[in-house]
């Protein structure tokens, strides 16, 4: 997020208010575990309705990052301690503060608003595609709404930081509106995402996502506590803290409106 001549210029690009993590390789020689499901229902957090938690940027290099895409640091310009707030299905609150001001975007579907204590009131129409929606997956998780348009396809087990993961190529329904794909290694334990590379329009490979750390909020309910993004070039671009994770406090639906 930027200022410019009294306007604020924001791309929270997927939220990686949710964003980012430091690079660990893949080890093709590692001994295979024992087969777990094929079936990506079978990884998705369904005990996990809401959460809120506290996020603070750990690192950002502006020059790797901006290889990722032109407005990639925005959110790296937030201020301390940053509120987010998530609902299924795909509603978004982050509460932060930038500069002097303070400031409040919610994504809720389609739609986008900011807020600003300077007096900014912005309201967004992000269109019908499916990849501008803010999802569960930014925060490394998979929720049975995400999975409502999209499809996918089991790859193949494979080790990710010692983790034995299952791969899956995760691409949307509607290829009319957006035919990027992503590979994610997902945990079969925790359900936690442990790596994610986002592929573009044309196929070519834009960034990895690495999802560190998980705890065990509640029984059943794993979540990150550490999130870092690598560029095409295998530079880390950036990476988010965060804390404070509470889960399933019955999110009021007006926090989104």
């Amino acid at each position: 997020m930027t200022f410019n001549n009294g306007k604020i210029n924001l791309t929270l690009i997927g939220l990686t208010a949710l964003g980012i993590m430091s690079f660990s390789a893949v080890n093709p020689t590692a001994a295979r575990a024992q087969e777990a499901s094929h079936d990506i229902a079978d990884y998705v957090s369904d005990k996990l309705e809401d959460f809120t938690a506290k996020m603070k940027v750990g690192s950002f290099d502006e020059r790797e990052g901006e290889k990722i895409n032109k407005d990639f640091g925005y959110i790296y310009k937030l201020k301390g301690d940053v509120t987010l707030s998530y609902k299924e299905v795909n509603h978004l609150r982050v509460d932060g503060l930038v500069a002097a001001s303070k400031f409040t975007l919610i994504n809720n579907g389609s739609k986008q608003i900011i807020r600003s204590s300077a007096g900014l009131n912005i309201k967004t129409d992000l269109g019908t595609s499916p990849g501008k929606r803010k999802t569960l997956l930014d925060a490394g998780m998979l929720s049975k709404g995400y999975l409502a348009y999209t499809e996918s396809e089991f790859k193949r087990m494979q080790i990710v930081n010692g983790i034995n993961c299952s791969l899956f190529r995760i691409s949307y329904k509607d290829k009319a509106e957006d035919t990027s794909h992503r590979l994610v290694w997902i945990d079969p334990k925790t359900k936690v995402t442990i790596k994610r590379e986002e592929y573009s329009q044309e196929g070519k490979l834009n960034c990895t996502y690495f999802y560190l750390q998980p705890k065990e909020i509640v029984a059943g309910i794993w979540f990150p506590t550490k999130i870092t993004v690598v560029n095409k070039n295998g530079k880390e671009a950036g990476t988010t803290l965060y804390k404070d994770v509470k889960v399933n406090q019955g999110l009021d639906n007006s926090l989104f409106n």
